[in-house]
């Protein structure tokens, strides 16, 4: 494996794992007292990592709350301006195929690597067609432990951890299926052959930000 490579199974592994971590609810079980917090569907994890992994995506997203709410339009001007004066869709910006429901990357390797060092349990059912089904993602409380005491110091993983926040308090109540539902509606996403890599929205944001706030980006 190239340097590359392993870099880039690095940051899967971390970035999915906050993804889980941030995103998930508290749990308890008798059967599983190890278990802290849960996260269900592999959907919305593939829809949260699609944000965090376009940021052109999450400033259109943030966008069409601005253009809605006038209450946050302050905050969210702030945050796109935030975005794009930094380059993120440029820098930060980690393509994704589109499969049959939207933005989908494997992330079989990179659970089965969380269960390994004993970050996480993992629980589906079978339907008819022998399909994994109603996937849940268990944190346990050694993850929590290790991420309270050490994840969370690392200073490369600070944007992750601060995109994570954002996302949540903007998106965090949305299910996987809601989040699919926004995500077509962008025309580039929706328009995006299979297992072709979605394109970039760059000039579709400008122009709606400049639409709401009547400035450029």
């Amino acid at each position: 494996m190239s340097l590359e490579e392993r870099v880039r199974t690095y940051k899967d592994r971390l970035r999915i794992f906050l993804i889980l971590f941030y995103f998930s609810e508290n749990y308890s079980s008798s059967e599983h007292p190890e278990f802290k917090r849960v996260f269900k569907s592999e959907v919305r994890i593939q829809k949260i990592d699609f944000l965090i992994r376009n940021p052109d995506y999450l400033a259109h997203e943030l966008l069409v709350i601005a253009e809605n709410e006038l209450s946050k339009r302050s905050e969210i001007q702030k945050l796109v301006k935030g975005i794009y004066a930094d380059s993120e869709p440029q820098l930060r910006r980690l393509e994704m195929e589109r499969f049959f429901f939207g933005a989908y990357e494997d992330i079989d390797d990179v659970i089965l690597f969380l269960q390994s060092i004993n970050f996480i349990g993992f629980s589906s059912k079978k339907n008819t067609d022998l399909k994994n089904i109603e996937k849940q993602y268990f944190i346990t409380e050694y993850a929590i432990e290790k991420t309270e005491e050490s994840i969370k110091a690392l200073p490369s993983l600070n944007w992750y951890i601060k995109r994570c926040e954002l996302i949540k308090k903007y998106f965090g109540t949305l299910l996987g299926s809601q989040l699919k539902v926004s995500q077509y509606k962008i025309e580039e996403y929706r328009n995006t052959s299979f297992k072709n890599f979605i394109g970039e929205i760059s000039e579709t944001v400008a122009k709606d930000y400049y639409k709401i706030f009547n400035e450029r980006l």
